[in-house]
């Protein structure tokens, strides 16, 4: 079982990390860690939090 404490980080799509976590809603959301070079995408700031891609990350019904 993981603890609350304990950050997962998982890549995205373009290459960028984020450290994944519930959000209120229950959303699945990250905070980008570490932006990737080639990353085209300009919410990918790092410490910009962004909902994870996928449909198993949308609010659960």
């Amino acid at each position: 079982m993981r603890s609350m404490a304990e950050e997962i980080v998982k890549a995205l799509p373009c290459g960028c990390e984020a450290r994944t976590y519930r959000d209120f809603l229950g959303r699945v959301v990250g905070t980008i860690v570490t932006r990737s070079p080639t990353c085209q995408r300009s919410e990918h700031a790092l410490g910009q939090t962004v909902i994870m891609p996928g449909r198993e990350n949308a609010r659960p019904e």
